[in-house]
Order: C-alpha cells, then sequence, then structure tokens
C-alpha cells in the first residue's frame, strides 16, 4: 500500500467536526469517538507500507478548515506481525494510546516515521476516554509514571530484529497550549522493552525530556542531544 491517508474525522458527513467535538473536550466523548484502532498487522501477515499517513484529525477540514476539533482513536499502528514488514515514509498521529505499537514482532524495518502526541492531552490523560485492554489480544501498553501522562509515539514489547532509520515523535502541545520550545511536553515518548531487539538510528524528538526509555524508565535524556528545536540521536540499540 502506497500513497495512502487513513483519516478520521474532521470532514464532512463525519458526525465528527468543530460542530460535535470542538477542542478540549467541550463535546461529549460518547458523540466524538473515531476508532478503536486504525491500522492491524496481524502475526501472520506481511506488509509494504510507503507513504501512508494514519491521522486522527486534529482540526475541521472541510468547515472553516483550521477550527481545531478534540476526537478520539484509541490506536495508531499495532503490529504482530513475524515479519516481513516494510514502514517506509509513514505516519501516526494524535491516537490516545500509542501511534505505533509492536507487540511480538519480527523483522520490520522503519524508514522515515513520523508521529504527533494529541494536543488535547494530558487533559485528559490516557487511555481516556478509552479503557485499557492490556490482558486482551490487543496488548495495550501501560501509560509511563508520570502526573500528567500523554501517548507513546513507539512502544515495542517482545519484539526482534526491528531497524527504524529515521524517526521523527514529536509533541507540540499540552491541552493545545504550545510547549515545544520548553522541551517538556512530555516526560517520555518512545518506549521498548529488554526482551526486544530495536535498533535506532537518527532519532529525532520535540518537546520532549526522555528521548528513549527502557521498561517504562528514560534513560536518554533529550538535553544531551539538543539540536535546533529538536534533540536528535545518531543511534541507539541492544
Amino acid at each position: 500500500m502506497w500513497d495512502s491517508h487513513i483519516r478520521t474525522g474532521g470532514v464532512a458527513g463525519s458526525q465528527l467536526t468543530n460542530t460535535q467535538c470542538p477542542k478540549i473536550g467541550e463535546g461529549r466523548y460518547d458523540d466524538c469517538f473515531a476508532a478503536f484502532l486504525n491500522l492491524h498487522i496481524t502475526k501472520q501477515a506481511s506488509a509494504y507500507l510507503e507513504a501512508t499517513w494514519v491521522w486522527l484529525a486534529d482540526h475541521d477540514l472541510d468547515n472553516d478548515g483550521v477550527s481545531q476539533i478534540s476526537v478520539y482513536s484509541g490506536r495508531g499502528i499495532l503490529s504482530e506481525s513475524q515479519g516481513p514488514v516494510w514502514l517506509i515514509g509513514t505516519g501516526s498521529e494524535h491516537h490516545v494510546l500509542y501511534q505505533y505499537r509492536l507487540v511480538g514482532a519480527k523483522d520490520h524495518y522503519m524508514g522515515l516515521i513520523q508521529t504527533e502526541t494529541p494536543y488535547y492531552q494530558p487533559t485528559p490523560p490516557p487511555p481516556t476516554p478509552f479503557f485499557p485492554n492490556e490482558s486482551s489480544k490487543y496488548s495495550d501498553p501501560a501509560t509511563y509514571d508520570d502526573s500528567a501522562p500523554s501517548a507513546w509515539a513507539l512502544s515495542v514489547q517482545e519484539s526482534k530484529d526491528i531497524f527504524i532509520f529515521g524517526a521523527g515523535l514529536y509533541s507540540f502541545f499540552q491541552t493545545y497550549v504550545d510547549c515545544a520550545i520548553t522541551r517538556a511536553c512530555q516526560s517520555q515518548i518512545a518506549n521498548i522493552d529488554r526482551a526486544s531487539s530495536v535498533y535506532l538510528f537518527s532519532l529525532s524528538t520535540v518537546g520532549v525530556t526522555k528521548q528513549i526509555s527502557v521498561d517504562g524508565q528514560g534513560i536518554v535524556d533529550q538535553g544531551d542531544n539538543v539540536d535546533g528545536l529538536a534533540s536528535t540521536v545518531t543511534y541507539w540499540g541492544f
């Protein structure tokens, strides 16, 4: 699949526009659910995705084109595939629990991935308004330990031979207030467990304190890797 746009909410006829779901949750949750899960690559599947954007709308496209909205999609991209999987020039944005989640996956090449944290978080924080399913087949991750957590951009669990070449993981806002320049919109953004083997080349983050976490504990501080507005890690892996 290539040159594809998975778009949820923000368009005429969706009933998920500025009229029903204005920003900061003035619309009721029950009226503003957009999706449970956007893309699931199952254990038996292989996939080649190029120039594919998995986007939960953060603004109304068809009315005035600029009004921000708060709609809710539980999960971005979940892969349990045993491989091979190629994700080249893909993006996943604004989903409540995570943007990219790999569980028991193998043999993935992820080149030039990009994420944005929901602009309304941490009001409410994840998993609100969804219920986590940590013991279910969807293997939802726990949030990190913080008084005001936000979504994981990347969450990897028990996965092997995961190669990521170029990742832009961005957190620009807290409850719609621009905080990127503070480098502290959220404390953690990418989590990898010790049961996984992951190789990260050129990871750039914006608005994040700890760029990489292992088992939910931040280990790479952005202050050591400042690169303009972003902070960039050249290589990390185990």
